[in-house]
């Protein structure tokens, strides 16, 4: 598989399509992310935002941030591991702390995560206790199950920013006297896009859009360097509406995903076939991403799948969905993970959602 198209996620940019393949909303916050030390950040299109601690260690131990945005959200923190944690076994730094007894016990519905906390004002306590640490251990010695705890402040404050809570009794690091009500209220979530479906398309169609994609892009096709042979690729088409058709060509293969170049055409051979490029809202390297290559693609009922594992543990990736309206496919959901670090495959914080994600 080409690398720079599935292992990385950092591809060409172009700001100006931003617009075009977002569901539209005014009151939407630009989402954000960040990743800081041992923590990354990840805020979505309603400023929830979901902070995670790991490092590339074995046995390890997530701690997981979630907080929703508005006067109300309250902070709500995990302690993920492959076994149960016992408070008495918590270490901060090697010693035991008072406020570990905050660690709830495991549950029989999921015995890998345990609550930290009974509610925002205990989770806050259990932050400030913390967050001039360097790491929280389960057990003592080398072997410990570890959470490094560098970039925890960090993280703090960008949540705390991101959501206007700076200097209310809110805020998770630099609280102060303001009431809650100065908090700012938490963007709409979207409402779903009404999706076009179309019929499928017969095998004799298929074949002849396939045929003239194939011929029509052969030299966008050479410049992407596609090693994926076209008497094996696995390619598709797919009807967009009456009009149109959306083609998958195959072009990078590798041990656990492929890879392929999208276009879209009009199904009765007018005009020649266009390269569908799609923008999702995180940074990198200053300019919005581009999707120009769409990995473990899956078409169906008007909706657009891309999911790309960054290795084959799927511990690191992105995936998104989008809902094609009658003139263009518009974002409904899209979630990143940048680092490789062994948390749960596929669980890839939320950068946008609608209703229906």
């Amino acid at each position: 598989m080409k690398t720079s198209h599935v292992h990385s996620l950092r591809l060409p940019f172009a700001a100006a399509l931003l617009a075009l393949s977002m569901a539209s909303t005014a009151s939407a916050a630009m989402p954000v992310y960040r990743e800081m030390k041992d923590w990354v950040v990840a805020c979505d299109n309603t400023a929830r935002c979901e902070a995670i601690g790991m490092q590339e260690a074995y046995p390890q131990l997530i701690l997981r941030l979630v907080v929703d945005a508005g006067p109300a959200g309250e902070p709500v923190l995990s302690l993920e591991s492959e076994a149960p944690v016992s408070a008495r076994d918590l270490r901060l730094d090697g010693e035991p702390f008072a406020v570990a007894a905050l660690l709830q016990p495991a549950t029989t519905t999921d015995e890998g995560v345990q609550r930290i906390g009974h509610d925002g004002a205990q989770v806050r306590t259990f932050l400030d206790a913390v967050r001039h640490g360097a790491r929280l251990q389960a057990g003592t010695g080398e072997e410990a199950p570890t959470a490094s705890l560098a970039g925890l402040s960090a993280a703090l404050l960008l949540i705390d920013e991101t959501q206007g809570r700076l200097g209310t009794t809110t805020a998770l690091l630099r609280r102060g006297p303001l009431p809650a009500a100065r908090v700012p209220a938490a963007p709409a979530v979207p409402a779903p896009i009404r999706a076009v479906v179309a019929p499928l398309l017969d095998e004799a169609e298929t074949r002849r859009l396939v045929t003239r994609v194939r011929l029509q892009a052969a030299d966008e096709v050479q410049r992407e360097d596609c090693f994926v042979e076209p008497d094996t690729a696995h390619d598709e088409a797919h009807a967009l509406d009456d009009d149109e058709a959306l083609v998958a060509l195959e072009c990078w293969r590798g041990a656990y995903q492929s890879s392929s170049l999208l276009f879209r055409l009009r199904r009765d051979g007018a005009g020649v076939p266009a390269r569908v490029r799609l923008t999702v809202p995180v940074q990198d390297e200053g300019a919005p991403r581009v999707i120009d290559a769409f990995t473990s693609i899956g078409f169906g009922q008007g909706r657009l799948f891309h999911f790309a594992k960054g290795r084959g543990l799927a511990d690191c990736g992105e995936s998104a969905a989008w809902t094609f309206d009658g003139r263009d496919f518009r974002l409904q959901g899209y979630h990143r993970l940048g680092w490789c670090r062994g948390g749960n495959p596929g669980d890839w914080p939320a950068l946008w959602r609608t209703r229906s994600d």
